[in-house]
């Protein structure tokens, strides 16, 4: 159900969505219309005590919704930060590879190219189908391999060496960091807190005691779009990788086309 919500169409996948909410919302509605007028007698007192449960669970909802979406964007805008700045790092130690000797040099290259080419066709569309990616680890053990070879004869090559190991060491981190991010997602305690939540907002909804029937049902639809299009949009940033409202290989491309294609 998951991977269909997050490999469609957001032009399918919104109305399907959020159409659904505001229909089952508008069907709670006509369901308990008639037991409600049937059962209320003093409409006075019935409407000062559910103003006070509403009331009340608007609070705890509104800010549960609103903690929710800020952490989903918290994690999403974080994956996105460490995936420039991995790809930065990328492209820093290309150039400090362009000072050392040539059969070396190319020879490092030669290894980030392909490492960039993997992580754009591989390691990305792994990460959007939630699986944790490792066919890259082979190329950075393989630069790690040539950068330990480097001869650091006079001061000045030994501290380009160390400029290296430290850019290097950053580009680990960066990397973990990004790689780690594949499995960032809300608890499923949080969903069901949340459904629960929009269901029991729906009861109250057709709980309030409104005689014309259409402008009961107008106003049980508004609130349904609303809550169902903030559902939407946190659920389909709650995977950084995947849906719609995910992060790609865009800057690893950037780097590629304009730091090592443009060298070679």
């Amino acid at each position: 159900m998951l991977d269909w919500f997050y490999d469609t169409s957001i032009l399918i996948t919104l109305p399907l969505f959020v159409g659904g909410f505001v229909v089952v919302s508008c069907l709670i509605v006509v369901a308990l219309r008639r037991v409600v007028l049937r059962l209320v007698t003093d409409t006075k007192e019935w409407d000062r005590a559910l103003a006070h449960v509403i009331g009340t669970f608007g609070v705890f909802f509104g800010i549960l919704l609103a903690l929710v979406a800020v952490s989903v964007y918290e994690n999403f805008a974080y994956t996105r930060q460490v995936t420039i700045e991995e790809a930065g790092r990328v492209g820093a130690l290309y150039r400090a590879t362009t000072g050392l000797p040539d059969e070396l040099g190319d020879q490092m290259r030669q290894v980030l190219d392909e490492y960039m080419h993997t992580v754009i066709e591989v390691d990305f569309p792994d990460q959007a189908s939630g699986i944790l990616p490792g066919v890259s680890d082979a190329q950075v053990d393989e630069f790690e391999r040539l950068l330990h070879t480097i001869e650091a004869d006079t001061r000045s090559d030994q501290a380009q060496f160390e400029q290296a190991l430290a850019t290097f060491d950053d580009f680990i981190e960066s990397r973990r960091a990004r790689i780690d991010a594949t499995a960032l997602a809300l608890p499923p305690l949080f969903w069901l807190v949340i459904w629960v939540g929009a269901a029991v907002n729906a009861v109250l909804i057709a709980f309030i005691h409104v005689t014309n029937p259409r402008l009961h049902i107008l106003m049980a639809g508004m609130l349904a779009l609303f809550i169902g299009l903030v559902i939407f949009v946190t659920a389909d940033m709650d995977h950084p990788y995947a849906g719609e409202i995910s992060i790609g290989p865009g800057a690893y491309e950037r780097v590629l086309e304009q730091i090592i294609d443009a060298r070679e």
